[in-house]
């Protein structure tokens, strides 16, 4: 299969004319590397066979995290969309890859937005190159979309901040050398950048999960751990904003997230339908599952559409918060239907066979993390209505 296709190229084209082959060249490149290297290896990955590690460093090698970044700290400076689409793509090839790197661009995305030029200048270069890793740590055991709730409490002591608390389900837990750790101070939800080894950090045992197998997600474990003064990110008081403004963008990713792992479910859908042979013709000659097809192909064009969408408002300096939102609860919600569907059309084998069935796993997750479908359809609801005053 070929994974960065004509409706792609046309898509860069509408958005980017001037531009359009410069970034098309760059999305076909990576999705050379991605058919070749990463696809194959997708079912190994989810039955533990084959560690992310390996290809997720052949992907930072690729500079697929240098996308969105500025040039000034070693990043191409594309916009927005054309890393969207990156990702739309590492989701087709492996969706646990996608999301370890979404979950480290967005942290890198969040030292430039509201770090120092110290920290920008220190954690940037090596997180775009993907020399360093880095984890996003919010969510908690007591409180997940609530982040103003949150336990995790970090007192500042003679020029440090100690934290103590403990955050849940958090992707590249264990493996990454740098954490954006979110605690409350004496000012409100605070943010810090948290390096390890450090005393007083530790690591649950790593989760199993439904999909995503690839992926480590593990509880971080905070044990009077100290953080230097000068690793708090912005001011004190003001991280649940960042964290917002962080996950807006991130939503927008997996979203193209999901578009990928719907491609292909419906890819492989498509191909069985029309090779099974039932009652003398083949499958794709029923009304029914042509219906599938149908609703499947129109729902990846407009999942693919919304996120690019709001790619597009976020680079013209808008407010996408309600539309990041949008490509969200209808790119997850559709993939997941895409995937059932893509396992009704190959019956047992679909229940049976782990390459059919991973695809629902994994699409599964994200219409929870990094806000479940309720609470975006209330962020998005909110937006309007404040809109419409």
């Amino acid at each position: 299969m070929t994974i960065f296709t004509a409706e792609h190229r046309q898509l860069m084209q509408m958005l980017h004319p001037g531009r359009h082959q410069e970034y098309s060249d760059v999305l076909t490149s990576l999705g050379s590397f991605m058919e070749k290297e990463l696809l194959p290896l997708s079912p190994k990955l989810d039955s533990g066979d084959e560690p992310i590690d390996r290809p997720r460093s052949a992907l930072f090698a690729q500079g697929m995290s240098l996308i969105p970044f500025p040039a000034q700290y070693g990043g191409l400076g594309l916009p927005f969309s054309v890393y969207a689409m990156a990702v739309e793509l590492l989701g087709t090839a492996d969706a646990s890859v996608a999301l370890s790197v979404e979950i480290h661009n967005a942290v890198a995305e969040g030292v430039l937005r509201f770090g120092s030029e110290p920290q920008r200048e220190r954690y940037l270069g090596p997180m775009i190159t993907g020399r360093r890793l880095a984890s996003f740590a919010l969510t908690e055991p007591a409180s997940g979309s609530d982040a103003g709730n949150m336990a995790t409490t970090a007192e500042k002591r003679a020029g440090e901040y100690v934290v103590n608390g403990s955050k849940m389900f958090i992707t590249n837990a264990g493996e990454a050398n740098v954490y954006l750790v979110f605690a409350k101070t004496s000012k409100g939800p605070s943010c810090f950048l948290l390096e390890p080894p450090s005393a007083g950090l530790k690591f649950g045992a790593e989760l199993k999960k439904l999909g995503m197998r690839g992926s480590k997600t593990r509880e971080v474990i905070f044990s009077d751990c100290r953080i230097p003064e000068e690793n708090l990110v912005g001011e004190e008081g003001k991280g649940a904003d960042y964290a917002k403004a962080i996950l807006h963008g991130a939503r927008i990713v997996v979203a193209a997230l999901n578009v990928g792992i719907s491609q292909l479910a419906y890819d492989k859908a498509l191909a069985y339908a029309r090779q099974r042979h039932a009652f003398g013709r083949t499958i794709s000659d029923f009304q029914l599952v042509r219906e599938k097809i149908a609703d499947t192909k129109t729902g990846i064009n407009a999942g693919r559409l919304l996120y690019l969408y709001a790619s597009r408002i976020k680079e013209l300096g808008g407010d996408y918060s309600s539309e990041a939102s949008q490509a969200k609860v209808f790119a997850t919600e559709m993939s997941l239907k895409a995937c059932d569907d893509a396992i009704q059309i190959h019956g047992g084998y679909g229940y049976t066979t782990e390459d059919i069935h991973r695809h629902w796993r994994d699409a599964r997750l994200l219409t929870i993390g990094e806000g479940t479908s309720e609470v975006l359809r209330m962020l998005i609801s909110r937006r309007e209505l404040a809109r419409a005053q």
